[in-house]
């Protein structure tokens, strides 16, 4: 390949999660760089689209239930007549999309940088190839996040279980779930941000 064909980059970012702090900070310092920003999921990175983000708009609502329960300690009568739980999903899902489609604008808007969505693999050092093109940067940030690992539970393929993915893709309000884990997303719910869970 002739190096004609090569897309130079000042950086690659793979990832567009928490690497686009990065984008910023360094656009802002160095206005002049040309920057590929590569992501095959959605943009918004995990926290926003199937972690922190959406584990709150859906724990809020659950917390409100609790309080609700506890009003009549307080001399408070109070009714919980019903819960809407396609409702509360649906908003969620309404929530995260039109803070994805936003993101997704402001990368293909921005004059310095390229956004591929596309998956990106190295064909030799400091040389990708997205899709159908080939780029390369002396500095490339690879901020790809994390990915679920089904742990080695005896009966748990028989019994169906669902992830931090599909867990958002829920219908149906199930009458019972066990969780077996938790990270920093369950730990978070504490310092919930009002500006997500309230909007």
């Amino acid at each position: 390949m002739e190096n004609s064909d090569i897309k130079k980059y000042d950086l690659i970012v793979i990832g567009t999660g928490s690497g686009m702090n990065y984008v910023g900070t360094i656009l802002e310092t160095n206005p002049g760089f040309k920057i590929a920003v590569i992501d095959k999921d959605e943009p918004g990175g995990i926290c926003l689209t199937r972690g922190c983000i959406p584990s709150k708009l859906l724990l809020y609502p659950a917390e409100l239930i609790r309080t609700i329960g506890t009003a009549g300690k307080f001399g408070i009568d109070v009714e919980l007549k019903n819960v809407d739980f396609n409702y509360i999903m649906d908003r969620m899902r309404s929530i995260i999309s039109e803070d994805i489609e936003s993101i997704r604008i402001g990368l293909s808007s921005d004059p310095n940088i390229d956004y591929y969505h596309d998956i990106a693999e190295f064909v030799s050092p400091y040389t990708m190839k997205v899709g159908a093109m080939t780029i390369t940067s002396k500095m490339i940030f690879l901020c790809t996040g994390s990915k679920t690992i089904i742990p080695q539970v005896k009966g748990l393929e028989e019994a169906g279980y669902l992830t931090s993915d599909t867990v958002l893709e829920m219908t149906k309000l199930s009458a019972s779930i066990a969780i077996i884990g938790g990270g920093y997303i369950a730990a978070e719910y504490g310092h919930f941000s009002p500006q997500w869970v309230l909007k």
